[in-house]
């Protein structure tokens, strides 16, 4: 079962809308968020959107349009070298099936073991599927980055496309690429492309604090690219009778910080982390 306004991510129910929309919280009232396919242990959504103050949850957006030229010259330097060795321009995902499928998984073999995904080949076929149906409706841009010199396929950026907003969903590169400025070829042709949306008073993102993953991704983004932080309020709801078990994590959590490096109990440090940063358990 799906339910409008919301969407299944990670044993969450995620308030599917614009950060800066108020979410539908009607689905929590009467409960029906927890018959979601998936069986979602909290409910996760924000308030106070671009609030003017500092707190513990924000988005990273762009609001101004990007200007070259006023960056510091090492910065621009990084960014022309990666215009200079790779072609990045849209591209129809099923027709680079196999080499996308490559790209994630030389990605996905730079992460850390205790979070590192299981690549699925058929599942992986699949979304390239429905992601290029989102294409033909408009909701999605996705971007492919080619070494100008092989013309090999190394880089990929997928944009979901909002009425006033564009949010990076996912980028994925070839670590053996990076020292030759991949991702900044990515990221350089979406903001040059997202221009006209920012003067019109539409923004980009990439999406919300980063809890579960180890990245400077964002840092990198509000240094080279002029994103910045819109601070936020996080709330969490948990399903009925998970309260009980986050009070006794939270007892707890000075031991599992201890076994980060296992899988599940890294997991559990990510929704730990999370629920300090909820609103709603400070007050």
């Amino acid at each position: 079962m799906r339910i409008n306004g919301w969407k299944y991510y990670n044993h969450a129910a995620i308030a599917d809308c614009a950060p800066h929309e108020s979410p539908d919280t009607g689905p929590l009232e009467n409960g029906s968020v927890w018959a979601m396919d998936g069986c979602p242990l909290f409910a996760e959504w924000t308030t106070d959107y671009d609030c003017g103050y500092e707190t513990d949850w924000w988005y990273c957006v762009m609001d101004r349009p990007f200007d070259l030229s006023r960056l510091k010259a090492k910065r621009r330097y990084v960014i022309n070298k990666g215009n200079r060795l790779f072609d990045v321009k849209e591209i129809f995902p099923p027709d680079y099936k196999k080499q996308l499928s490559a790209v994630q998984e030389a990605a996905f073999s730079a992460y850390p073991e205790k979070y590192r995904p299981k690549t699925d080949e058929h599942g992986f076929y699949k979304w390239m599927d429905q992601l290029a149906v989102k294409i033909h409706e408009g909701k999605c841009i996705f971007y492919g980055a080619f070494y100008r010199e092989t013309q090999t396929l190394c880089g990929y950026l997928i944009v979901a496309v909002g009425e006033d907003y564009q949010e990076c969903d996912t980028l994925k590169t070839d670590p053996a690429y990076e020292k030759y400025q991949v991702n900044a070829a990515l990221v350089y042709q979406w903001v040059v492309d997202a221009g006209e949306l920012i003067r019109r008073g539409g923004y980009i993102e990439n999406g919300t604090r980063t809890i579960n993953h180890e990245t400077a991704f964002q840092e990198y983004l509000e240094r080279y690219f002029g994103f910045r932080k819109a601070y936020c309020l996080l709330h969490i709801r948990y399903r009925p009778g998970m309260g009980l078990v986050m009070a006794l994590l939270r007892k707890m959590k000075h031991i599992f910080i201890k076994f980060d490096s296992i899988g599940i109990v890294h997991q559990i440090n990510a929704l730990l982390r999370l629920d300090a940063c909820a609103a709603d358990h400070k007050k």
